[in-house]
Formats: structure tokens, C-alpha cells, sequence
């Protein structure tokens, strides 16, 4: 994998220690402001509640986590590309919608269809969107992150993705 992202500028929104090492390992270089060619929302993990027990503050708070922030950056991310001239891509990654709780299900459904429906409408702007929904959190998830944001994924927008988990 090494050079694939020589020369591209990532931000990671979260934390994941697979794919910060895939990206550097890749030649990308890690930054912490907007000025980035790449951008990454990883989810970070929640207390599974069922949904009986759920208040609405708590099932406000995780559409929140789960879908309007990403929405928010990766609109802000979009339009930076677009006064830039230049292209991009997003990834969100996050646990599959039958993970954990219903209002998780919820957010990661939403960000399924978020995720077709942007990678469509952005890719005339040679912006790219892809999650990853799985639990897995070992180097193939940092590998497959690194491939979907780099330029041998050109093509391929509007996907989600899983990994299953390894035994």
C-alpha cells in the first residue's frame, strides 16, 4: 500500500488506530484543519439501550452522532473542494445497522441511504462518498479505508460497504 495517498491531506474526524496507520502507511499526511483532500467521520462507539428504555434526548443525541454531524461536515468538507476546485472524498465508518441499538439502526440506515444519495449528487464535483459499516477494527479495516479515499477507488461512490468479523 505504500505511496497510494503520497501527496493527499487527510482528516480523521474520531479516532481509529487501523486506519490512521493504513493512511499514513499509505503516504498520506494526517491534518487537523479543513485544508484536506480527504475527510473521515468515524462513529464513536455508544451504550447499546433498548428501545423501550430510550428517551427521546437520547434518541435525538444519537441521530445527532450518527447522522447530522456527519451530514454537516461532510457538507463543509464539499464545499471546500468545490472553492478549491479540486475533488475529494468522504468516508464515514461506523458499526452495521443490526449492531447495536435501535436508534444506532436508525442513524446507520439513514447514513446508508445519506451516503448513495450524496456520492451520486457530489461525483459531478469529483467529490466521493463511501462508508464502512462494520464492528471489525483490525488492518482490514484500516486497508479497505485507505483504498475507498484513495485514487484507485476513483470510481466508486455511493457505496457501503462491510467487513465481516474475523474469528
Amino acid at each position: 500500500m505504500s505511496g497510494w495517498l503520497a501527496g493527499k491531506r487527510a482528516r480523521v474526524e474520531g479516532s481509529h488506530d487501523a486506519i490512521m496507520r493504513a493512511l499514513e502507511g499509505a503516504g498520506a499526511t494526517l491534518v487537523a484543519d479543513d485544508d484536506c483532500d480527504i475527510w473521515i467521520h468515524i462513529a464513536p462507539p455508544t451504550a447499546i439501550k433498548v428501545a423501550h428504555d430510550l428517551t427521546h434526548a437520547e434518541w435525538r443525541a444519537s441521530l445527532d452522532a450518527g447522522l447530522d454531524r456527519r451530514f454537516l461536515g461532510a457538507k463543509d468538507f464539499a464545499a471546500a473542494c468545490r472553492v478549491r476546485g479540486e475533488g475529494g472524498a468522504v468516508l464515514f465508518v461506523g458499526a452495521p445497522e443490526q449492531a447495536l441499538g435501535v436508534d444506532q439502526a436508525a442513524a446507520a440506515g439513514a447514513l446508508g441511504n445519506l451516503t448513495k444519495t450524496l456520492g451520486v449528487e457530489w461525483a459531478r464535483d469529483g467529490i466521493r462518498v463511501n462508508s464502512i459499516l462494520t464492528r471489525e477494527d483490525g488492518p482490514t479495516l484500516g486497508n479497505l479505508a485507505a483504498y475507498l479515499v484513495s485514487d484507485y477507488a476513483a470510481y466508486v461512490t455511493g457505496t457501503v460497504m462491510g467487513i465481516g468479523l474475523d474469528d
